[in-house]
């Protein structure tokens, strides 16, 4: 194996311009061959490269999938929305350099050791995460009140989006995922900054405390509408050999909208939507 291991890299590094050598000091070696030598990363494909999820080849400059535009929007009147995102791609989903420089370019950048999600999830070495400021590339999400109608009852929703090449995953949370019970957002007041209360406004003795977060500013994985909590896997994942989309899936390129509610909708506090036109997800269960 060994020896196959590494006719397969000087052959695939002969494609790109023939094997380096150590004393070769004029040009910079690709980051993406360097990882390929030094971990043994696979060289094949390890995903189907037919069906709606994967990418028409083109050449050598072949970019790594389409922009996918992440949409967040919040319909509360008076609650400021407060959670972060992770979107991640292992590294075995690239075939060329040329992918990852194109990820790279895109806002990605590739971890230095491994980081643990709560308990849902692993990222490994050298996988790669839309660079945010926070734990494993998360950036925080702040979305201000819907804005008030000037006619009628409906309030015009805030809206925050993000564009970047479509991952393999994407992780909407506050809180490290340990279980469907853990903060996926919260409401808060837009003067104190406060998490809205866990009481019924009204109730006799001052509002009425309740032991979970159903009334609460706090909202759980489980008030998402797509989430997967058995077997626990909340988050939303690319959907790389087509066919009939799960709820919790999406495909390249797609705009993805998170919608955060006031109230309720059938249980969730939250409801997510895909398509190149806003069009809803498949209606089976994730």
């Amino acid at each position: 194996m060994w020896l196959v291991r590494l006719v397969a890299i000087c052959g695939f590094l002969t494609a790109c311009g023939g094997c380096p050598t150590s004393t070769s000091t004029s040009t910079e070696r690709n980051p993406f061959l360097t990882y390929v030598e030094t971990y043994g990363a696979a060289l094949s494909a390890t995903t189907s490269t037919t069906g709606s999820g994967a990418s028409a080849v083109v050449g050598a400059a072949q970019a790594f999938r389409r922009p996918l535009t992440l949409t967040f929007a919040n319909t509360h009147p008076s609650g400021v929305v407060d959670t972060s995102f992770i979107a991640w791609v292992e590294v075995s989903s690239l075939r060329t350099a040329n992918q990852q420089d194109s990820l790279l370019a895109g806002g990605y950048t590739q971890l230095t050791h491994s980081v643990d999600i709560g308990t849902a999830y692993t990222l490994s070495l050298g996988t790669f995460v839309f660079n945010g400021p926070g734990t494993a590339g998360a950036t925080p999400v702040t979305i201000r009140p819907a804005t008030a109608p000037t006619t009628g009852t409906q309030a015009t929703p805030t809206t925050i989006s993000f564009t970047l090449p479509t991952p393999d995953k994407i992780l909407v949370f506050s809180q490290p995922p340990v279980s469907c019970d853990s903060v996926a957002f919260a409401f808060s007041d837009p003067l104190t900054g406060e998490v809205l209360p866990c009481s019924t406004p009204g109730a006799e003795g001052g509002g009425e405390q309740f032991a979970d977060f159903s009334a609460c500013g706090y909202k759980t994985l489980a008030q998402v509408d797509v989430y997967q909590c058995d077997p626990f896997q909340p988050g939303l994942s690319f959907n790389s050999v087509g066919g009939q989309f799960k709820a919790n899936e999406y495909d390249e390129g797609d705009t993805i909208t998170f919608t955060f509610l006031p109230a309720a909708t059938q249980g969730a506090f939250a409801t997510v939507v895909r398509g190149t036109a806003g069009t809803q997800a498949a209606t089976s269960s994730p």
